[in-house]
């Protein structure tokens, strides 16, 4: 993204390989996590957003969030995610 404009091959290569390993990571994970992760962080909705649009209390958008992103992390660092 911005971040990789002045940056040299090396680094846009090792940006490239962190994005495969979030993907595929991200496919990894049930469908629930799928959904909040994508109103939260790829439609970049605030968490009332997401309640109201999911039709759930805060409470569980925070509580789906959090457990999403804890799965997230264990899938990337599963030994598969880095192939």
């Amino acid at each position: 993204m911005g971040r990789s404009a002045g940056s040299s091959a090396p680094g846009v290569a090792g940006e490239g390989t962190r994005r495969a390993v979030v993907a595929r990571a991200f496919q990894a994970l049930p469908s629930a996590h799928r959904e909040i992760l994508a109103e939260t962080v790829f439609r970049d909705r605030s968490v009332n957003e997401a309640a109201a649009s999911l039709g759930v209390p805060v409470d569980v958008v925070k509580l789906r969030v959090y457990q999403a992103l804890r799965a997230l992390s264990t899938a990337m660092d599963a030994p598969h995610a880095g192939r």
